[in-house]
């Protein structure tokens, strides 16, 4: 996932890309626990005031009920409309593939998941696609998009209290680590309320599964393209984002809260509406969350789609990506019902 109220949230609330790259360099403890009485809300504060989604303009459903999708090819399509049934099978007509949205937090009980749905899921499929690989990703190159330079701390970036507050909310990450950060990366972890990464995320499972199974895995793009996106924003622009969310950390609280109970809702539109808000931020940081939300959505879906397609036309795809990439007007969804596949909510 971007729109957002966290230029990482369209991205990092939907997949485990950002947290992937953390854990490469430094382990996480599980701690939501942290955030219960934790930079609460004074008493006056307003809680946020939600949107509810645009009025679609385009034609084509943007924000369709449901985290599964079925999508079924154009020439299969056009198959089954000729012998006038939508189940025809044949060899020259392409198996469906489907289009899974994956969020990085939660347990299974707050996301509606189970490892027997997700296995069930998979079944059809000849082949996994995903993100990039979600094996953690140490390579020391790539460390000029995660940490920051040692006479660059980041307290140096945001107030004082700020960083105080950031480390009350995170007392799981030593203060040293916690100074060469990135703000994007203190960002995500503070979206995904602290919570350990590892092999229990959707995208690790989902992968392990598939392999298991002998499925063929296809990445869309490298861990170095997924970095340079999520750092693409500069450094002094993400920590007046981060400065202006720890200055109200409730709001990530109840922005974390909503976006499990819209997911377990399957209600991908009101999980977009709500970031697209972007609640606590001033004019300068809905600048900056906008051209994040180029690099971390429409950018990389743009990207996506060439290879999507080709891989879709033959069939039998699980294609599995961060939520807030399928709905939307650059949504994948859009981008698929445009270029003539059927699209079909499933049951998971």
């Amino acid at each position: 996932m971007m729109l957002p109220s966290s230029w990482s949230r369209s991205v990092l609330l939907a997949c485990a890309c950002c947290l992937r790259a953390l854990a490469s360099v430094v382990p996480i403890a599980a701690s939501p626990a942290v955030w219960a009485g934790t930079g609460d809300p004074p008493p006056h504060a307003r809680q946020p005031e939600i949107m509810a989604p645009a009025p679609e303009r385009s034609g084509v459903d943007a924000s369709p009920r449901g985290i599964l999708f079925r999508v079924v090819a154009p020439a299969a399509e056009e198959m089954a409309v000729i012998a006038g049934s939508d189940v025809l099978q044949s060899s020259s007509t392409p198996a469906p593939s489907y289009l899974f949205g994956t969020i990085h937090f939660g347990s299974d009980e707050e996301l509606g998941l189970s490892q027997e749905s997700l296995a069930a899921a998979l079944s059809p499929a000849t082949s996994l696609v995903n993100e990039t690989d979600p094996v953690p990703v140490s390579d020391a190159l790539l460390d000029r998009y995660r940490w920051l330079p040692p006479e660059r701390p980041l307290s140096a970036l945001i107030s004082i209290d700020s960083f105080t507050m950031a480390r009350s909310l995170l007392p799981q990450i030593p203060a040293p680590t916690l100074e060469r950060m990135k703000p994007w990366m203190v960002l995500a972890l503070l979206e995904a309320r602290g919570e350990q990464v590892g092999e229990q995320t959707l995208d690790v499972r989902l992968q392990r599964l598939a392999e298991a199974r002998g499925l063929r895995v296809v990445h869309l793009e490298t861990p170095e393209d997924q970095l340079r996106a999520l750092d693409c924003v500069p450094t002094e622009a993400q920590a007046l984002v981060l400065d202006e969310r720890l200055k109200a950390p409730w709001i990530v609280r109840e922005m974390s809260e909503r976006a499990l109970k819209h997911y377990r809702e399957r209600n991908l539109g009101a999980w977009l509406a709500d970031v697209d808000r972007m609640v606590g931020l001033g004019a300068q940081g809905k600048a900056i969350e906008m051209r994040a939300r180029r690099c971390l959505i429409e950018e990389r879906n743009a990207r996506w789609l060439p290879a999507l397609l080709e891989l879709l036309e033959g069939g039998g795809c699980y294609l599995a990506v961060g939520a807030i990439h399928l709905v939307g007007e650059h949504g994948l969804l859009v981008a698929l019902a445009r270029a003539g596949y059927r699209i079909e909510a499933q049951e998971l």
